[in-house]
C-alpha cells in the first residue's frame, strides 16, 4: 500500500482568499452591467427625440454597488427627470415654471436644437414693447407691439398720420397635452441585464481567479 500525502496549504489559502473576493466580484459585475445600461439609456435619447440637447443625452446616472451593498441603481438625474418622466410613466408634457401651457416659439430666437435659450421668456416679458395676453384671432401668447413708420396723409401738407402699432406674436401658449412617445427606460434596462448579466459575472470571476492563483 502506498500512502499519498498532498500539501494543500497553498490551495486552501487561495480558496480562502477567493471566498473573501466574492463581494468584490459581485460589485464589479453589477457595476459593469449598470454602466452598460447607462450608456444604452443615454444613446436611446437620440432615437426617441429629434435633435436632443447634450443635457438630455446625459440624463442617466449610476449609483455604484459596493462590497458592503451589492446593488447598483440606474436612474434619471433630477433635473432631466422633471421633463422625461412623463415619457416613461405617461402624462402631460412638463412645462416651464408655473406655466400650465406649452410655450412654442413663433418669432423668437432659438438655439441649434430648436429651443428658446434660457431666460428668453423673462427677457420678453420685461420689455416695454411686449405684453402677455390674447391677441388677434384669440391667440394667447407673448406679443410685441411693432411701431410702424410715420406716413404722410394725402391732401394735407406736411401732415403726418401715425398708424396703430402692429402686433407680432413672439411665443404662443398652447394647451398642454398628453405625451405620445415612450422612453422605455425600464424595459431597456431589464433587457440589457438579462442579455449581458451572465457575461459580466463570468468576466468578474475570471478577474478574481487570475488574481487569486497567480
Amino acid at each position: 500500500m502506498t500512502g499519498i500525502k498532498l500539501d494543500i496549504t497553498r490551495a486552501s489559502a487561495s480558496l480562502s482568499d477567493l471566498q473573501k473576493q466574492i463581494p468584490f466580484m459581485a460589485a464589479t459585475a453589477i457595476n459593469d452591467v449598470a454602466f452598460q445600461v447607462q450608456r444604452a439609456e443615454n444613446e436611446a435619447m437620440g432615437d426617441i427625440f429629434h435633435n436632443p440637447r447634450p443635457f438630455t443625452q446625459r440624463a442617466t446616472q449610476v449609483e455604484k454597488a459596493t462590497k458592503a451593498n451589492p446593488r447598483a441603481v440606474v436612474s434619471l438625474r433630477p433635473a432631466q427627470a422633471r421633463y422625461l418622466e412623463p415619457y416613461e410613466d405617461g402624462g402631460e408634457h412638463a412645462t416651464a415654471g408655473n406655466n400650465s401651457s406649452l410655450l412654442v416659439p413663433v418669432d423668437a430666437r432659438t438655439d441649434q436644437y430648436g429651443q428658446m435659450t434660457k431666460g428668453a421668456i423673462a427677457r420678453f416679458v420685461s420689455r416695454d414693447d411686449t405684453f402677455v395676453g390674447i391677441g388677434p384671432k384669440g391667440i394667447m401668447g407673448i406679443w410685441q407691439r411693432v411701431k410702424p413708420a410715420a406716413v404722410g396723409r394725402k391732401g394735407k401738407r406736411n401732415g403726418i398720420r401715425q398708424a396703430k402699432p402692429a402686433l407680432k406674436l413672439l411665443v404662443r401658449f398652447v394647451p398642454n397635452q398628453q405625451v405620445h412617445k415612450r422612453l422605455g427606460f425600464k424595459e431597456r434596462a431589464v433587457r440589457i441585464v438579462t442579455l449581458d448579466g451572465g457575461a459580466a459575472i463570468a468576466k468578474a470571476v475570471q478577474r478574481v481567479l487570475a488574481t487569486a492563483f497567480r
